[in-house]
């Protein structure tokens, strides 16, 4: 399992775990145990964790640099994409923004729609110069 393996499963978890509005520590070890593979497991659960747990924190930043939409009206997977990569800048010391916001452009474009990865470019990169 690589590194972007291991994220995009991340950003599945998240988005699962909206859908099912089941945002919590319990849910996350479950599912980054079931999911993830060798030192990735530690990584998500980790990163997933700290994510959880700073939900509103992670929520707000989006939310305070997005000027159309605000989390409680974006898709669920625009959603999950943007708490992963916030998340990574502000809890992940070891990857630096300009990689998250390259890699949920990436999965944006996987997942969602040329729209989406634009958008979702515009948000994360004020997070990141607002940081």
């Amino acid at each position: 399992m690589t590194r972007n393996d291991a994220r995009e499963i991340m950003m599945q978890i998240l988005y699962e775990m909206e859908a099912a509005n089941e945002m919590n520590e319990e849910t996350v070890q479950r599912l980054a145990g079931e999911r993830l593979a060798g030192n990735h497991v530690q990584r998500g659960e980790e990163l997933l964790g700290a994510i959880v747990a700073d939900l509103e924190e992670v929520d707000a930043k989006i939310n305070a640099c997005s000027t159309r939409w605000k989390t409680s009206r974006m898709p669920k997977v625009d959603l999950a994409i943007m708490r992963l990569a916030a998340g990574e800048m502000m809890f992940a010391e070891d990857i630096p923004d300009a990689v998250a916001i390259n890699e949920a452009i990436r999965l944006a474009k996987k997942y969602s729609t040329a729209d989406s990865s634009k958008f979702i470019h515009g948000v994360l990169g004020a997070i990141s110069k607002n940081a």
